[in-house]
């Protein structure tokens, strides 16, 4: 495992234990690291505590050595995946994430899993995101199409925000919710 990798995923367990059992992880790779959910977060009322859990570089073997520490130790009601970026020369890409979804499911049996699908239009990406959304049930295993295009990255934040922020709540939303979430 890469050393820097290491050393992220050990900063994230020393706060695990100030994390809320029952809430929400988003364990990802590069593009949900640099991911700002916080900042956006905190523009809309949120149920939910949410951990980024995402670690730039992250393979998706790696993340199978990570997931006790950076996902089952938090006991989320929900997690939200978005790995397989940094894995385009892995001939077992797929089945690693099958894997890791297994994982999940048998360590957390009661956990909500959404599996976001890769952004760029690769056909790399465009297989990948294809054959995960066979391990999808839509009851306990879903997936999330992100927006692939907007005219900026604030702009593309902004819209894949609004795409997954409405998984973040328990109850149905309100007017007044949808309302403030059309103007982030």
């Amino acid at each position: 495992m890469k050393e820097y990798v290491l050393d992220k995923a050990k900063s994230m367990k020393k706060i695990n234990d100030l994390a809320l059992p029952g809430e929400i992880v988003i364990f990802g790779s590069t593009y949900m690291s640099g991911f700002p959910i916080y900042e956006l977060i905190n523009k809309c009322k949120s149920e939910n505590a949410v951990y980024n859990r995402s670690v730039k570089g992250l393979t998706l073997k790696e993340a199978i050595e990570l997931l006790d520490d950076c996902v089952v130790d938090i006991h989320p009601n929900k997690v939200f995946i978005a790995l397989g970026e940094e894995d385009e020369s892995n001939p077992n890409a797929f089945s690693e994430y099958a894997d890791l979804v297994c994982a999940i499911r048998q360590k957390l049996p009661e956990t909500i899993i959404y599996l976001i699908g890769l952004i760029n239009s690769s056909p790399f990406a465009e297989s990948f995101n294809k054959s995960i959304l066979s391990l999808c049930d839509n009851k306990t295993v879903n997936y999330v199409d992100l927006v692939k295009k907007a005219p900026s990255e604030n702009a593309l934040f902004k819209a894949q925000f609004k795409q997954i922020s409405c998984f973040f709540r328990t109850t149905p939303i309100t007017m007044g919710d949808a309302f403030e979430l059309t103007s982030l």
